[in-house]
């Protein structure tokens, strides 16, 4: 065999100094299974034991369709409610019926009012009005669903009747809210057709009369006929929208159609024991296994001269910034 071809052979024979080979990553990991498992078993106690600790929160769900209306009649409601629209986060970004309902569902307005027919600041144990408010925004979502328009109400709470219980107030609320305001709207509505009806009356009759007066072979007189039949048209235009608003403020329908009542739940929402246990037994086992290679790393690197100077640098310079 030539020489030049034989040296190649052992050349691709002989491991390269920097590639990692699996047995010494088996070895490193032999070596210190002990604390690996110490580590790792440690830290699966400790998730079991402060997961028992924890306890079960229970989510009430209601599920909600709330009426299609134009995006006209939206900002209407949001000019109507004035500063309830400002802490609900304004009519910004508000595209469609579930925004505005979302919005407010987390206003200040309507939270508070959950937060004393509850007696909440007791529930929570808060000290202050806003740590009230703060803890029952933390408790609570709302979603929607962008297929169907649906609305999703969940409140959490430690005790599964009271969870339904705020879920089912929360909805029951908007409706009263949205009813008062469709009322108090066809209300206005009705007012001030009824006054711009006596106006449309009163020109009606002074042109009557001012008919009355005028010979009908004057030029006047077509005039006269023009402003009559003009005055009884917006006359009768008026009187149909006066008997719509009648109509509509008689009307005493439900704005809100509720499709899921909550129900006190039978299984608890949160905390998820098992899903705890296992990222933090995987989370514990990384960092024991990381700790291995570091600690394996700097052991080797105290036996080679160069690196170990190189290691008594770095520890100075840490030392130093330590200090610093």
């Amino acid at each position: 065999m030539p020489d030049n071809q034989a040296n190649t052979f052992a050349y691709q024979e002989q491991p390269d100094d920097d590639e990692i080979n699996l047995l010494d990553l088996l070895i490193v990991l032999a070596k210190h299974k002990a604390m690996i498992l110490k580590v790792t078993l440690g830290a699966a106690l400790l998730a079991v034991g402060i997961s028992l600790l924890m306890p079960n929160v229970y989510t009430g769900t209601v599920r909600i369709l709330p009426p299609q209306k134009s995006e006209s009649s939206a900002s209407a409601f949001l000019g109507q409610l004035g500063g309830l629209a400002g802490l609900a986060g304004g009519a910004i970004g508000i595209k469609n019926q579930a925004d505005l309902y979302i919005a407010i569902f987390e206003s200040r307005t309507l939270m508070e009012h959950i937060i004393q027919q509850f007696d909440l600041q007791k529930v929570y144990k808060t000290k202050t009005q806003t740590d009230t408010l703060n803890a029952l925004r933390g408790q609570s979502k709302f979603s929607e669903d962008k297929k169907s328009g649906m609305i999703t109400v969940e409140i959490s709470d430690h005790d599964p009747k009271r969870a339904a219980d705020m879920a089912n107030a929360f909805v029951d609320d908007i409706a009263q809210l949205m009813q008062n305001f469709a009322l108090n709207d066809a209300s206005v509505k009705r007012v001030f057709f009824k006054q711009q009806m006596k106006q449309a009356k009163d020109k009606l009759t002074d042109d009557e009369v001012l008919l009355d007066k005028t010979p009908n072979t004057s030029l006047k007189y077509m005039d006269v006929v023009r402003n009559v039949k003009y005055q009884e048209a917006i006359w009768e235009i008026l009187a149909k929208q006066y008997e719509m608003a009648k109509l509509e403020e008689a009307k005493n329908f439900p704005l809100v159609q509720v499709l899921d009542k909550a129900i006190p739940p039978e299984r608890k929402s949160k905390p998820k024991r098992a899903l705890i246990v296992i990222m933090t037994t995987l989370v514990a086992f990384f960092f024991a296994v990381l700790w291995a290679f570091i600690s394996e790393a700097m052991k080797r690197a105290e036996e080679q001269p160069e690196q170990a100077e190189r290691l008594m640098v770095l520890r100075s310079a840490l030392k130093l910034r330590a200090k610093a």
